[in-house]
């Protein structure tokens, strides 16, 4: 970040307009006794020249997505997001723009996210959206809430081929509330809907299948969720790939009466791991029980358009213990990029860009296959996320992929994955940003690598 040093006319100028005479007067309401009394050992101070050259040194050492190619996914993944995207987002009244408290504040932020909120429903193929989440793992665990809040029911499916991240932060979030948590085990990579109707019950409030999984295969939605309907009030809960609705059919086309995903592909960079995005959407009957914030559209007095929250269940918007989730902000900055990105690709874009991640995966999948000791993983259907099984050991592939300027994949069995797998399976995600020349690269390595 640039800054401008102050000089010593400027920091007495500032001192006098709040009337103290020097920085030290602003800690006299610390204990002296608690103070820092001494000098910090600190290494001597560098000018300006100086400092610059010794960061820029220090950041070279930095190796990533940004200057590797980069086949890494399993719920970040490196897109291309237009520079247009930055500039608007670094323009004021966006970047410095906080979640409105009050209902009718702020009209401009509340447009923004009740456009988001149209974006994200058509997305799904739903009914209604929130104004956004903290990310992908705590929107499933909203979601999950959403549906035994609804029914007050106790119990949960969930799929064992669900994001291992997901599934942990679900299992902390409703260890407290007395809700059970069953896993549905998969056959070849996915779960079969004859495993949902073997578990179903009248004690299951929703049945959580994502798609594509965490090893890349697509689930049958349509049959998980055929199933979980058998059983009246039963929610289908789907956790998709933003991206990967721009060509595969939508969660709410596939029967799924919520859904949730990570935002993180819809124009948010990596960013080391955050902030991302959470996004839900569920059918209109959930309307009155759904986490977070939901902006609404009406009229004025004087018959203009406006913007207000609407329907406010969080704790602080004096619902206390009646409120039905205890998020405390929302990612309105990451929501903002979001819409940015879906408003500048439009839908042909994103679909476009789903079909060349799908048309480079597939290239990348058939070219290891040919390599002597590789092979699929699983033999279904995936999007732009597949795996594949190891000759060698799975660390030795990464560890040299890595150390020649390839990020290839992600190791099944590391500590991420936290005991996804034992074996020697890496999970590989392609997007439109994949050359032909880097998916060759990869495969070259992975040859060697396995001589």
């Amino acid at each position: 970040m640039d800054y401008t040093q102050l000089n010593t006319s400027q920091r007495q100028e500032m001192l006098a307009t709040i009337g103290i005479q020097s920085i030290d007067e602003l800690f006299n309401v610390i204990p002296a006794e608690i103070r820092c009394e001494k000098g910090l050992d600190l290494m001597p101070a560098l000018s300006e020249l100086e400092l610059q050259r010794a960061l820029a040194e220090m950041a070279s050492h930095n190796h990533g997505a940004h200057d590797m190619p980069c086949f890494m996914g399993c719920g970040a993944y490196d897109h291309f997001y237009p520079a247009l995207i930055d500039q608007l987002i670094s323009r004021g009244e966006f970047l410095t723009s906080y979640t409105p408290y009050q209902a009718e504040a702020s009209q401009g932020s509340l447009q923004a996210f009740f456009e988001f909120q149209t974006q994200i429903a058509r997305l799904t193929g739903l009914d209604i959206a929130n104004a956004s989440l903290y990310d992908g793992a705590t929107a499933v665990a909203e979601a999950a809430l959403l549906a035994t809040n609804t029914t007050r029911r106790k119990e949960v499916l969930v799929a064992s081929t669900m994001h291992p991240e997901y599934i942990a932060v679900l299992r902390t979030v409703l260890s407290d509330v007395n809700i059970a948590i069953t896993l549905l085990e998969a056959t070849d990579g996915t779960i079969s809907p004859a495993t949902v109707a073997l578990n179903m019950s009248d004690a299951v409030a929703g049945v959580i299948v994502q798609s594509p999984n965490i090893w890349g295969q697509i689930e049958d939605w349509d049959g998980c969720f055929a199933e979980a309907h058998k059983v009246p009030k039963t929610a289908g809960i789907s956790v998709f790939n933003p991206i990967a609705c721009g060509m595969l059919k939508t969660p709410g086309s596939c029967g799924a009466d919520i859904a949730v995903a990570e935002g993180q592909p819809l124009g948010n960079a990596l960013n080391l791991g955050g902030p991302y995005l959470g996004l839900l959407a569920a059918k209109e009957s959930y309307t009155r029980k759904m986490p977070g914030r939901l902006v609404g559209m009406t009229k004025d007095e004087d018959g203009r358009r406006v913007f207000c929250l609407t329907l406010q269940t969080r704790e602080q918007h004096i619902r206390g213990a009646k409120a039905t989730s205890n998020v405390c902000t929302n990612q309105g900055l990451m929501a903002m990029r979001a819409s940015m990105f879906m408003t500048t690709l439009g839908s042909d874009g994103i679909k476009e860009m789903a079909t060349q991640s799908w048309h480079k995966a597939h290239y990348l999948a058939n070219e290891i296959v040919k390599l002597e000791g590789w092979k699929l993983t699983h033999g279904g259907p995936f999007f732009n996320e597949f795996t594949v099984t190891c000759p060698c050991d799975v660390t030795k592939v990464v560890d040299f992929c890595k150390s020649n300027g390839v990020l290839p994949g992600v190791a099944a069995a590391g500590r991420r994955m936290q005991g996804l797998s034992s074996g020697n399976e890496l999970i590989i995600a392609v997007t439109e940003k994949r050359t032909k020349h880097e998916m060759d690269a990869l495969v070259a390595l992975l040859q060697e690598v396995s001589a």
